[in-house]
């Protein structure tokens, strides 16, 4: 089947199974209308559902017979038909159907799981929702079966699986932690020392059957397809952003934020005092504590995870680690800067009010709430900064020259710098201009010092951020991380036990090498047991090869590096 036909049937078959669910929805929906609602004035009339009837059974038919048609001679062009099998067209079609699918089901199971958790009263029963559900479900059910079946016999068809196994996991995750968190807090402010002002009615309310159903489903879909569907899924991209950049850095800044605000609220209540706090100042423990908990729990064991499988050495697994680390280290730092200008900024008011000569109203307390942010920000910047900072110190030390030639670790520098210098721009021309402009004036009295206030702070703050990464910079410069490597396109034909010798390779060389398996061979050279000094040989010869494109070959204890183009 040519790309055009293929597109042009899976394209019509889709649009056919739309129509031909959506008929057999309607047609549930009115039947739960009348069979469990019992009540035809609540949808219109006798009219109204003869009307719905009929475009119901028109939706089924038409649509019917169209996916069937159409998807029948797909199956034929299918059948014993590798190329058909692992065509993106199909892989697309089957996985974006697995995907609406899902979520339609799993999104109206909360909503029937919500109505049966509150009683089953038939005031609130959503016939449409059912009807979805059910559809979504039948259709999720058999795709999932002929994926099942068939498989994932090329990369693509294998990326477009993963797509949709691990946004359901993202979602089942989200949801399942959002559920935990809300019946936290909605336990909490039922409890019976907030007075009878804060909530009211009966604990089994909307909100706590909610939060049971997004427990329920959310942990249901995330089990079922991080457990089942991604069980021996290692070594990709898709499977690495998940790992490190949605559930290790995602519960990581989740619980900072959460732990930020406990310690700004404790801070508070301790520096104000108990007498500025009413009867649920405390209520903030209802929502910070099972984030911090639920994040912290998401974060430990993802990380672990994360751990186990960057011990089989691919390079994605390292790339994907160096960016989270770079990230953990930008946010606790800008944190770090943010409560130190923050407090710098109480000590210059502090001042410019004692210097001021005139009356000026302040607010009792004014500085509480700013020293209780300062301060709550820089106990939790602090020691995320370190750690990770410190983390990319031992990584670098490590890894050597590409640890210092890294994207991240260039974008990282880069932006800092920029911020930085930018920053401290504005700062000196503001600081110039308020006291060139004072002076001319000669009124160089305390307004300047309000005027010049945010520049000071950021002067002494982000100078001494701009020193130490150029710094940095400076010597990554020295050991060569910028100059210009000449990448070639390298293709190793090895054995299954050559994994830790390309990975010293990559090392090497700076960047990813192709890899293709071969079978254990008499004569063939695995590569197994490269020296240092194979290593560094087998690198030069590459860089030194006259064409971009190299192969290299392992054959009778030689290792031939081969330079080829393609004609």
């Amino acid at each position: 089947m040519s790309t055009s036909k293929r597109v042009f049937f899976y394209i019509v078959s889709l649009v056919g199974l739309g129509i031909f669910a959506g008929g057999i929805g309607n047609l549930l929906r009115l039947f739960f209308d009348v069979v469990v609602k019992s009540d035809l004035s609540k949808i219109g009339g006798a009219a109204f559902t003869r009307d719905q009837l009929s475009f119901g059974i028109a939706m089924l038919v038409i649509g019917g017979l169209l996916w069937f048609f159409f998807w029948r001679n797909i199956q034929k062009h299918v059948a014993d038909n590798s190329a058909e099998i692992a065509s993106v067209a199909r892989k697309f079609y089957i996985d974006i159907i697995l995907l609406a699918s899902a979520l339609t089901a799993l999104i109206s199971a909360l909503i029937f799981l919500q109505w049966l958790l509150a009683g089953m009263p038939l005031i609130s029963f959503s016939s449409g929702g059912t009807a979805a559900m059910i559809v979504a479900a039948g259709i999720w059910y058999y795709h999932w079966k002929i994926e099942a079946k068939e498989g994932q016999p090329s990369s693509s068809a294998k990326t477009l699986r993963r797509w949709y196994v691990y946004i359901m996991c993202a979602w089942g995750l989200s949801w399942f932690s959002f559920g935990l968190v809300q019946m936290v807090n909605t336990t909490v402010l039922y409890l019976p020392v907030w007075g009878s002002t804060v909530t009211s009615g009966s604990f089994w309310n909307g909100n706590v059957q909610a939060s049971i159903a997004s427990i329920l489903i959310g942990g249901l879909a995330w089990v079922f397809h991080w457990f089942r569907a991604a069980k021996d899924d290692f070594g990709s991209v898709l499977r690495n952003v998940y790992l490190y950049l949605l559930t290790v850095f995602g519960g990581a800044l989740a619980g900072l934020i959460a732990l930020t605000a406990f310690t700004y609220q404790i801070l508070r209540f301790f520096i104000s005092g108990p007498a500025a706090a009413d009867a649920r100042y405390f209520q903030f423990l209802g929502w910070t504590v099972p984030t911090i908990v639920v994040a912290g729990a998401i974060w430990a064991y993802h990380q672990q995870k994360a751990q186990e499988e960057a011990s089989r050495g691919d390079m994605q697994y390292f790339s994907a680690r160096r960016v989270l680390l770079y990230l953990m280290a930008f946010i606790g730092l800008g944190t770090l800067v943010a409560g130190l200008m923050m407090l710098l900024g109480i000590l210059l008011d502090v001042w410019i009010n004692a210097a001021n000569s005139g009356t000026v109203i302040i607010a009792a307390g004014w500085w509480h709430n700013q020293l209780a942010l300062s301060l709550a920000m820089l106990i939790v910047a602090v020691p995320v900064w370190y750690y990770y900072w410190n983390q990319v110190i031992r990584v670098v030390e490590s890894g050597g020259i590409e640890e210092w030639r890294s994207r991240s670790r260039r974008i990282f520098l880069y932006v800092i710098l920029g911020v930085t210098i930018i920053a401290l721009t504005a700062a000196m021309v503001n600081i110039i201009y308020q006291l060139l402009n004072g002076m001319l004036q000669g009124s160089f009295d305390v307004v300047v010092l309000r005027n010049i206030k945010w520049s000071l702070q950021t002067l002494v703050v982000t100078a001494p951020v701009l020193i130490y990464h150029l710094y940095v910079l400076r010597q990554d410069q020295q050991r060569g991380a910028e100059t210009v490597v000449q990448q070639k396109n390298v293709t190793v034909l090895a054995g299954e036990q050559s994994a830790n010798s390309i990975i010293r390779l990559e090392k090497e060389l700076g960047y990813s090498v192709r890899r293709l398996v071969v079978s254990s061979t008499p004569g063939m050279h695995l590569l197994a047991d490269l020296s240092e000094e194979d290593i560094a040989k087998l690198s030069n010869a590459i860089r030194q090869a006259s064409t971009k494109k190299v192969m290299v070959v392992a054959i009778a204890e030689k290792l031939l590096v081969l330079p080829y183009e393609e004609k």
